[in-house]
């Protein structure tokens, strides 16, 4: 899942239910019509290690490139890798000449989950300390996303969601784009902010007095923001061939950085793809 959520991309944006990332990518044109796309490639990314429990971690890693966007009357769904949404299912119920509000009925994100069917209170030292290295999980949130777009350059999204699927808590950002063009070149610039609750945090980089050991003492964070800036630039190489390249970090709060599992004050992330698009 991790793997699949890092390799989709994004293309300019048709449909009216937009991930700020295809918006501020490729301008708000024809928001309001039906259709979509789908899209085949490769990509080469590099992102830092920032937690233990990414075991199998690699600095620079290439992927294959899915992606695909699809809207009808308002129903849409998403998967777009320069998003740092996830994948998200949804209805778009209401929009005018500069705004545009979405119900997201599912938001698809990774996360981490300790074994199931597991009491920590009967294992031992060792035992706990594998427990605690976790396994891959899915975030499922359900919640509302609206975008302010302002001519064919910028865009603001505030989006909030609610884990229905395991009850990790709420996640909300608010993000401000900017897109330009240079000959054929389409840079893009886009800042963010996001919060995430006590809950999500404990879930995710917490340990209680029960799973606490000598490598993971217990550690209970609090609710949090991050900050984030990402630069983008996207080259068409012919009708259907396309170049993109992006850079982003996000520094960590506090609540994060100070957990046992973690090892970086930052996340950085590039990735560069070659993609075809029908």
């Amino acid at each position: 899942m991790r793997l699949f959520l890092l390799i989709l991309t994004f293309v300019p944006a048709i449909v009216s239910a937009s991930d700020i990332a295809t918006s501020v990518s490729g301008g708000v044109d024809n928001r309001l019509e039906n259709g979509g796309y789908f899209e085949l490639g490769a990509s080469v990314y590099s992102v830092n290690k920032v937690d233990i429990r990414q075991s199998e971690h690699q600095t620079v890693q290439p992927s294959l490139l899915i992606s695909g966007m699809y809207q009808y009357n308002g129903l849409f769904v998403e998967m777009i890798h320069q998003s740092q949404d996830g994948i998200n299912l949804g209805y778009n119920f209401w929009n005018s000449e500069n705004w545009s509000l979405d119900l997201l009925v599912a938001n698809l994100k990774s996360s981490w989950a300790r074994p199931e069917g597991v009491d920590p209170t009967t294992l031992n030292e060792a035992e706990r300390n594998s427990y605690l290295m976790s396994e891959d999980s899915i975030y499922v949130g359900a919640g509302f996303r609206a975008t302010r777009y302002w001519g064919d350059h910028y865009v603001f999204q505030y989006r909030i969601v609610s884990d229905y699927y395991d009850d990790q808590g709420i996640q909300s950002s608010a993000r401000l784009g900017k897109s330009w063009q240079i000959r054929n070149w389409n840079f893009h610039a886009l800042g963010s902010v996001e919060y995430s609750s006590a809950t999500l945090n404990q879930h995710l980089f917490g340990v209680s007095s029960e799973e606490a050991t000598a490598l993971f003492p217990q550690y209970q964070p609090e609710s949090s923001f991050s900050y984030g800036v990402e630069l983008g630039v996207a080259y068409p190489i012919s009708e259907s061939f396309v170049f993109r390249a992006m850079y982003r970090i996000n520094m960590l709060s506090d609540e994060v950085t100070n957990s046992p599992f973690n090892e970086a004050d930052y996340v950085s992330f590039f990735n560069a793809s070659i993609s075809y698009v029908f």
